[in-house]
């Protein structure tokens, strides 16, 4: 007997022993459909977190031991309904930008369904959920290195930022220990679903407490904890001038006098440090002696050392995204150089390839990435930093961890989005990171929102959108790094390598009925 029959091949086997016809494909597309733009609701910034536990259930279920070809169908398509609900901000630079990202990470989500398809043949409960979860895991992590930088938005462990007790696993696991975790809790919900829709209620009950219990498990993991030294911090969110009518070198000298003034009123809380977020220094302070000039008497008005987000020229084509390191007088004495770019926004490969598109016209220049991680030593400690979209990679930012950083800068610039959800999504992604890490992360945003986040992932101190304001906390240094930071990426190679070993058990073992 077989799965499914060659007569009939979109057919699932049942319990009884007997084949019945798949649901249409009509039907399953509306479940992908509804699905997708459910779990959206499960991230920043409509955040009910709890729907990331369900909403892959009905996908799950409908594709369960389908034909490889109706699976990555039904998921390319849950894959458009999720990715083009959670970056509709995306739009905001192009329709066209929107639809190709959309459309290239919906690939994914089809060769996920194609995976399922076929391991989800295993007559074995506990099989198929592991199965599920490594294959989604594996798929996560490739499409975060692939194409050219990777993209990791809708990584399920986003969705779970204001749930602190799910995000402990990821100390030991990674963000990937979070999203293998729910996909086995809704694995089990499908199965539990099933098993009732067959009238076996033990059965489905069984499969409800053990989903239950998985979700409970990370509870019985000991909480983050920072308990070295601490330090004060400022960070300043001098804000961007909306609908600015002048050039652009007047619009960037105003930016860095909004970031100077809000410094001098620091006076009189005597920071450790100053943050200056992701581009409020535009202009290259080695070569301009305006932005060089407000950038000294911003540091000695404050007699603190600053870490500053800015850009450096590299020639006349291209340049450097940088975080300075100012001195208490106002010297550049270190510096971090940027090393995983966003592709299309501060660089365009193959430039000569796509220059007949007209919107790269507002890339006229490639930045150039660094190549190592950077740890600051300051009097208090350590001082790991990382720019923007580099913040969104896990796998990037334990590296600055493990060479010894004990807190964490995020310095990033989300003012094209506007006020749409992308500001809260990127704070989500920080807030991940600090439980990988077991660190505090210090998120300054040139318009907001920024934030300091603890190691259990909880923001405590935050801003607003668009305005300018400084906000001012005191922090601890961490005194060790984490399992994860330590030993890297261990749960998606791992789930790589068992995903493809169920597919193709799947593919050989002898097909035998489900026993019940």
């Amino acid at each position: 007997m077989r799965l499914t029959d060659s007569r009939h091949p979109s057919a699932i086997h049942h319990s009884s022993g007997r084949y019945a016809p798949a649901p249409p494909l009509a039907g399953q597309l509306a479940v992908a459909l509804a699905s997708g733009g459910v779990l959206t609701l499960a991230f920043p910034e409509p955040d009910v977190f709890p729907l990331a536990w369900l909403a892959l259930a009905p996908v799950l279920l409908v594709t369960r031991a389908c034909t490889v070809r109706r699976g990555l169908v039904v998921w390319f398509v849950f894959g458009l309904a999720f990715m083009g609900t959670l970056l509709y901000w995306i739009s905001i630079v192009g329709w066209a930008a929107w639809a190709a990202l959309v459309l290239m990470e919906s690939i994914y989500f089809g060769a996920f369904g194609a995976g399922w398809a076929i391991a989800s043949r295993h007559r074995i409960v506990v099989v198929r959920v592991i199965a599920a979860a490594a294959l989604w895991v594996a798929l996560e992590y490739l499409r975060s290195i692939v194409p050219v930088v990777g993209f990791t938005w809708g990584e399920l462990a986003q969705s779970q930022h204001n749930a602190p007790f799910l995000l402990r696993v990821a100390a030991y696991g990674g963000g990937w220990a979070v999203a293998f975790l729910l996909v086995a809790v809704n694995a089990l919900v499908a199965e539990a679903w099933r098993s009732i829709g067959d009238g076996r209620w033990g059965r489905g009950v069984a499969e409800v407490l053990a989903s239950s219990i998985l979700l409970a498990a990370p509870l019985l993991i000991p909480a983050n904890e920072a308990g070295g030294n601490t330090m004060r911090v400022a960070i300043v969110q001098g804000n961007v001038p909306r609908n600015f009518v002048g050039d652009v070198r007047e619009k960037e000298l105003r930016i860095i006098a909004s970031h100077k003034r809000l410094t001098e009123e620091l006076i009189r809380e005597e920071p450790d440090l100053v943050v200056w977020p992701e581009s409020s220094v535009g202009l290259d302070p080695l070569e301009n002696e305006a932005a060089s000039s407000e950038l000294r008497e911003a540091a000695q008005a404050v007699d603190a050392p600053m870490l500053v987000g800015g850009n450096m020229d590299v020639g006349t084509d291209r340049y450097q995204v940088k975080v300075f390191e100012v001195s208490p007088r106002g010297e550049i004495v270190d510096s971090y150089q940027k090393r995983h770019l966003v592709a299309f926004g501060e660089f365009v490969p193959a430039r000569d390839l796509f220059s007949w598109i007209p919107m790269l016209d507002q890339v006229p220049r490639d930045a150039i990435p660094g190549r190592d991680p950077k740890v600051f030593d300051l009097p208090q400690g350590p001082v790991a930093t990382v720019i923007s979209f580099e913040g969104d990679f896990g796998s990037l930012v334990r590296e600055s961890v493990a060479e010894g950083g004990r807190l964490l800068i995020v310095a990033t610039n989300t003012s094209t989005w506007g006020e749409s959800w992308a500001s809260a999504q990127h704070v989500a992604f920080s807030q991940v990171r600090a439980a990988e890490n077991g660190v505090w992360v210090v998120h300054g945003a040139l318009s907001g929102i920024s934030g300091f986040i603890d190691p259990e992932g909880r923001v405590l101190d935050s801003t607003t959108l668009w305005t300018a304001t400084s906000v001012v906390r005191e922090v601890r240094f961490s005194q060790a790094a984490t399992f994860y930071a330590r030993t890297g990426d261990w749960v998606p190679w791992g789930s790589t390598v068992l995903g493809l070993l169920l597919v193709a058990w799947a593919l050989v073992a002898r097909p035998t009925p489900v026993r019940r």
